[in-house]
Order: C-alpha cells, then sequence, then structure tokens
C-alpha cells in the first residue's frame, strides 16, 4: 500500500505523531511520502519519500491527514477530484472527523490489511452569481457561512428554496451545513445534529434577533440561494467555505447552493457508531 502523509504542522503535536505514523508504517512493511516542502521536518527518516502535490496524490492508494478536524477538511477539499479515501489521525483537540487517536496507531494495521470500511460525506457545491455572471464556485464538505463582515449592524438575510422564498433571517448570518457539518458551527448557533450517513441540508441562523427563528432541514435535492435583503443595514457580508475560502458579498448578490456530485470519503478504521463517536468527544464519555 502506498501512503500520503498530509500532517497539518502548525499542530503542536503533529510532528511528533506523524513520526510515531512512520515507523508503524514500516513495521507493517507500507510505502509512504509527503510534500516536497513537508520532508525537510522528516528527513530523518530514510524510507520517508516525497513528491510535489500532484504527483504525491497520484501516486498513492490512501491518504493520511495528521491534525484535526480543519486539517482533514482541508485535505479533503484539495484531493476529492482524485477519488482517494482518506484516514484522518487525531494531533489536534475534538477532531469528530477522526478515524484513529493517536494512541492506536498500531491499528494502522488494519488500513494496510484492507480491514476498513468507507465514510461517503456529501459535498455542496456553492456559487455566487453577481450581474448574471458566476464570479466564484466552489465546494465545501461542512458548511457555506454567510456573515457580517465586521459592521455590527443588522443584516437581514433572504432564504429561498428553489426559487421560492422559505425565511429571511434578521440574524448575525446564516449557516448552510452538510450532514456532516451539522455537528460543527451549525451545532454551536443552536442546529439539529444530522446522522452523516443521511443526505440533507440544513439552514441555521446565527445568533437570530426573534425567538421564533429556528433550523431549517431541507432535502439534499433542494436548492438553496441566499442573498442580502435590500431593507438589511448592513449590506457587506462575507462568505466562508469550511471556514477557510472567503469572498466578499453585496445587495445584488446571489449564493446559490446544492448537493454536489462530488463525494468525499473518509476511511473509518474502529467500529463507531455517529453518536458513539458525538458523546465521546462532546461529553468524554
Amino acid at each position: 500500500m502506498k501512503i500520503a502523509l498530509l500532517p497539518n504542522l502548525t499542530r503542536e503535536k503533529a510532528h511528533g505523531v506523524t513520526l510515531e505514523i512512520c515507523k508503524w508504517l514500516d513495521k507493517y512493511g507500507a510505502e509512504y511520502a509527503c510534500l516536497d516542502e513537508v520532508h525537510i521536518s522528516f528527513c530523518a527518516m530514510p524510507t520517508m519519500q516525497h513528491f510535489k502535490f500532484q504527483e504525491l496524490i497520484e501516486w498513492c492508494d490512501v491518504i493520511i491527514s495528521v491534525g484535526g478536524d480543519g486539517s482533514v477538511l482541508n485535505a479533503a477539499r484539495q484531493t476529492v477530484d482524485y477519488k482517494k479515501p482518506i484516514l484522518c489521525i487525531n494531533a489536534g483537540t475534538l477532531a469528530f472527523m477522526a478515524g484513529l487517536e493517536s494512541n492506536e496507531l498500531e491499528l494502522l494495521k488494519n488500513l494496510i490489511d484492507g480491514d476498513y470500511t468507507i465514510d461517503r460525506r456529501m459535498l455542496l457545491d456553492v456559487s455566487v452569481i453577481r450581474k448574471g455572471q458566476v464570479v466564484m464556485s466552489d465546494s465545501c464538505i461542512n458548511d457555506a457561512v454567510l456573515a457580517r463582515n465586521g459592521e455590527l449592524r443588522i443584516t437581514d438575510i433572504d432564504v429561498d428554496c428553489d426559487g421560492k422564498r422559505s425565511s429571511t433571517y434578521r440574524a448575525d448570518g446564516v449557516i448552510v451545513a452538510t450532514p456532516t457539518g451539522s455537528s460543527a458551527y451549525s451545532l454551536s448557533a443552536g442546529g439539529p445534529i444530522i446522522n452523516p450517513s443521511m443526505e440533507a441540508i440544513v439552514v441555521t441562523p446565527i445568533c437570530p434577533q426573534t425567538l421564533f427563528s429556528r433550523s431549517t432541514v431541507f432535502s439534499a435535492e433542494n436548492e438553496i440561494t441566499l442573498s442580502v435583503d435590500e431593507k438589511s443595514a448592513n449590506k457587506n457580508l462575507l462568505l466562508s467555505l469550511d471556514g477557510g475560502v472567503t469572498f466578499e458579498i453585496g445587495v445584488g448578490d446571489r449564493i446559490e447552493i446544492k448537493k454536489s456530485e462530488k463525494v468525499a470519503e473518509f476511511i473509518r478504521i474502529k467500529n463507531e457508531a455517529f453518536f458513539e463517536i458525538l458523546n465521546s468527544k462532546l461529553l468524554g464519555k
């Protein structure tokens, strides 16, 4: 098996965890490699190969992301077109998407032996339409967040479903999440938890200024459109995808969001149900 290692070296524990991963992979007879620019940090490992990004992803059979949820989301967004499954090894804090913790690296033998399952997660395609032209187009695994861009003023955001008005939120912003993202920012904003084995789109207001604003769960087949209401006191907002990609939004812009044809594949080695993981991470059980 050929394994691409994508460690997030901004994480304090990531370097040490990656070295331990290499030792276990050597023991189990797997080939592994990292990016050219990362290799300098691991040159003491003589079995570590290194390539440019595209060569690395084309070369490998699977990808190991070392870090937290942000690390694995970034890795998945960069590699989803290559259709290579990803195993997240936790070198962060909560890491809901981790397939293994840093003290469970002996279970990498299951990966080498092919003894694992694949979780397939839906993505959202997000496009910004300005004066009839697509000015931004990308995908996200967790969520698309439309929020105020620094101004502490009232924000009114229109939400349409399949071209018909669903609601207008007077709030700090709106989160449009996949089931995977339902346990992230959307959950913190009061949204429902959706089992990621399902396909749905959940829209959750951020700090709504009414007692009766709640999340709405739509079918994955619905197309959601967000826009800044012309009556809004705050007409300058920021669109963020998975907490990374950002784009400035103003009155007249439309954000079209729909289920993507792309699917992210995550490796699950341990036989844990989603709600077991959720309780373990959130409640410490």
